[in-house]
């Protein structure tokens, strides 16, 4: 392994790790505001399912990109040992 190689890896595991907590701190927003939607004490007839449904499949395609991330670091740090 070249020490150039070793050089992109680190760069795409600090990349990695970035979109990481950029996925993270989305989904957390999410999930407050959906919870604030599914208020269990709200009529109902007054929920805004459409909105919640939206929020909900960003809220599952932040979920699935944060996985592929933590993947590829987990791959990243058995090859390179990072």
């Amino acid at each position: 392994m070249s020490n150039n190689e070793l050089l992109i890896a680190k760069g795409r595991f600090a990349e990695l790790n970035e979109r990481y907590r950029e996925f993270e701190m989305k989904a957390e927003s999410l999930l407050i505001q959906l919870r604030e939607l599914l208020n269990p004490f709200s009529d109902f007839l007054d929920l805004d399912f459409d909105r919640i449904l939206l929020m909900a499949k960003e809220f599952r395609q932040l979920q699935l990109n944060a996985r592929e991330c933590l993947v590829q670091i987990e791959r990243l740090k058995e090859t390179y040992n990072l």
